[in-house]
C-alpha cells in the first residue's frame, strides 16, 4: 500500500505553522479531515470542506452549505480518486475561529506498510498562546489509536493532544480549583486525578439525561459510529471530559474512565440518574415557558404525566443536584427563576409584567422537545423564517440556529418586528430592498401570535383571546405598507428611501 506526502500549512501564519504528514491510500477524505485536526492536536468536531479551486470542485461535511458554482463529492470518497502526486488544495475548519490551510502534496511513498498517518515533521507549536509544546509522539500514538478504533485507549494519552485551553474547561466544567498557576502537563494530571474520582464524576454522571446514557453506552458495548442525534447526545460528556473523538465520527472512551463509571454503575444508580434526568427535563421546560417558575406548577405538570408521583422536597433535591452542572434556574424566593434574570436581579420586573392569568401546561411532546433543545421550542412559522434567512438574504446555514434562538426569546419577552430587525443588524443581516421588509414582517407576525409568551405565562397571544383572559397582548393583523418617505422601521431616525430601502 502507498501513502502520500502531505505539507499542511496554516494559512497566513507567521512565523509558518505547518504539519508534514503521511496519509494512507486509500482514506476518505473524512478521515482526512480528522487526521489533520489530530496533527494539530484539535479535536475534530467541527464543520470542514476541502476546495480544489481550479477544478471547482468541493468535499464538505453535511452542515456546510452548497453553491451551484461547485461540484460536491461526498465524505466518505477516497482521497486517492481526487489529489495526485502534484495536488494543492486548501481545507477549512469552521469553529469558533475559522482556520483556513493550504495542502500541498509533495510526494507518494510506494511501499508504506502501516495503516495509520502519521507526522513525519513540523513547524509550530500551535494556534494558541499556552505554553503547549508539542508531543510528536503522542500524536502519532494517538493516530494509530484512530485508525485501529480502539476502545482501550489511554485518558493521559488523550489529554496529551489537547492544549492547556482545552484541559482548563474542562476543569471549568467540574469547578476544579488551583490551577492558575499549572503548566500544561502538571494541569493534565491534576484534572485527570480530578474528574476521575468518584465523589466528583458520579455527581457529574447522575445529571446524565436518558438519550444521552443511551450513546455512551453504546460506545462503551463496542460501537464507535454513532448517527447525527446520538453524536449531539455526547455534548455533555464530551464537554465533561469523558468522551473523545476518533476519525470517520467515531468516538472513543478512555479505559480508566470505563473502569471509574463501573465501579458506581449499578441498577440503583441508574434509577436515580433516570428519575433526576426527567426531573430536569421537566424543570428546563418551565423555565423555557415561564422564566419565574413556582415549584406548585413543576408538580402539577410533573404528576400529570408521570406514574411516581413528584414532591416538593424531591424536586428540590433533584435541582441541587443538577445545578452545578445543567440548569439556568436559581432558586430564589421560593421560585425557580431564569439565571440570567437572576443575576441581573430583574425577575422582580418580569414578575409585575406578567400577565395574572393560568400557568399553561405544556404537552409531553413540547417538554421532551425543549428538554432536547436546551428550552428551545421549534415551530412551523420560525422554519418559514429559517427558509426567508437562507433564500433571500443568504445567510449561511450555521448562523441560522443562534439567531432563530434569538427571535424567539425576543419575541417570547414582547418584542416585535423593531426588535428583530435590530437583532438581525447585530448579527450582520440588512434588509436592502422593500419587499424583504414587508415579508419579514409578515412572518414575525405570524411568529409573535404563535409564540408561547413568558409575558403571558407560555400562552400563545391567539390562546388568551380564545380563552378570553385579560390583559391581552394584541400583535397587527395587518401589515402596513413601508413607503420611501416614512420612517425607517429599524429606528435609525432616517428616511426608509435613505436607509434599509436605498437600494430598493
Amino acid at each position: 500500500m502507498g501513502a502520500y506526502q502531505l505539507k499542511i500549512t496554516i494559512k497566513g501564519s507567521k512565523p509558518p505553522i505547518w504539519r508534514r504528514i503521511l496519509v494512507p491510500q486509500g482514506v476518505t477524505f473524512e478521515t482526512l479531515h480528522y487526521t489533520i485536526q489530530a496533527s494539530f492536536c484539535w479535536s475534530g468536531q467541527t464543520p470542514y470542506q476541502f476546495e480544489f479551486r481550479s477544478e471547482k470542485i468541493r468535499v464538505a461535511s453535511d452542515n456546510i452549505e452548497r453553491t451551484g458554482n461547485y461540484q460536491y463529492l461526498p465524505t466518505a470518497q477516497a482521497i486517492n480518486d481526487q489529489i495526485g502526486k502534484d495536488s494543492k488544495f486548501t481545507y477549512v475548519s469552521y469553529g469558533t475561529s475559522n482556520w483556513e490551510f493550504t495542502i500541498q502534496t509533495e510526494d507518494y511513498i510506494d511501499e508504506y506498510e502501516e495503516t495509520a498517518a502519521r507526522v513525519i515533521k513540523y513547524k509550530g507549536e500551535g494556534t494558541s498562546d499556552n505554553g503547549m509544546e508539542y508531543d510528536m509522539a503522542a500524536v502519532n500514538l494517538r493516530l494509530e489509536q484512530m485508525a485501529d478504533g480502539s476502545e482501550h485507549i489511554i485518558i493521559s494519552d488523550i489529554f496529551d493532544c489537547y492544549d492547556k485551553n482545552s484541559i482548563l474547561e474542562i476543569a471549568k466544567r467540574h469547578h476544579m480549583t488551583g490551577t492558575s498557576k499549572l503548566n500544561k502537563e502538571e494541569l493534565g494530571k491534576k484534572t485527570i486525578s480530578y474528574i476521575l474520582n468518584e465523589k466528583i464524576m458520579k455527581p457529574y454522571f447522575l445529571c446524565v439525561r436518558d438519550c444521552e446514557m443511551n450513546a455512551f453506552e453504546k460506545i462503551i458495548s463496542g460501537c464507535t459510529k454513532l448517527n447525527l442525534l446520538e453524536e449531539q447526545n455526547l455534548e455533555y460528556l464530551y464537554a465533561g471530559g469523558y468522551i473523545t473523538s476518533g476519525a470517520d465520527r467515531s468516538f472513543l472512551i478512555a479505559e480508566e474512565v470505563v473502569k471509574a463509571y463501573e465501579a458506581f454503575n449499578t441498577a440503583k444508580f441508574q434509577e436515580e440518574r433516570s428519575r433526576i434526568s426527567r426531573i430536569g427535563d421537566y424543570i428546563c421546560a418551565a423555565n423555557s415557558l415561564y422564566a419565574i417558575t413556582p415549584p406548585s406548577v413543576l408538580l402539577e405538570t410533573f404528576n400529570k404525566y408521570e406514574e411516581k408521583k413528584l414532591t416538593v422536597e424531591e424536586l428540590l433535591s433533584a435541582y441541587e443536584s443538577l445545578r452545578p452542572y445543567r440548569l439556568m434556574v436559581t432558586y430564589i424566593d421560593g421560585n425557580f427563576v431564569d439565571a440570567a434574570l437572576a443575576e441581573q436581579k430583574s425577575y422582580t420586573h418580569l414578575l409585575l409584567t406578567q400577565k395574572k392569568v393560568p400557568y399553561y401546561i405544556p404537552a409531553q411532546q413540547e417538554i421532551r422537545f425543549m428538554a432536547d433543545n436546551s428550552g428551545f421550542l421549534m415551530g412551523g412559522e420560525l422554519s418559514r423564517l429559517s427558509e426567508f434567512l437562507i433564500s433571500e438574504l443568504s445567510v449561511p446555514d450555521d448562523m441560522i440556529p443562534l439567531i432563530l434562538r434569538q427571535v424567539q426569546a425576543e419575541i417570547s419577552m414582547g418584542g416585535q418586528l423593531q426588535e428583530v430587525v435590530n437583532d438581525l443588524e447585530a448579527a450582520g443581516i440588512l434588509m436592502e430592498y422593500s419587499e424583504h421588509m414587508e415579508k419579514l414582517a409578515v412572518i414575525v407576525t405570524d411568529i409573535w401570535n404563535n409564540t408561547r409568551m413568558v409575558l403571558n405565562r407560555g400562552h400563545k397571544p391567539y390562546e388568551m383571546v380564545m380563552k378570553g383572559f385579560n390583559e391581552v397582548s394584541v400583535q397587527r393583523k395587518n401589515i402596513q405598507k413601508i413607503y420611501p418617505n416614512d420612517a425607517c422601521p429599524c429606528n435609525s431616525g432616517k428616511k426608509y428611501k435613505k436607509c434599509c430601502g436605498k437600494n430598493a
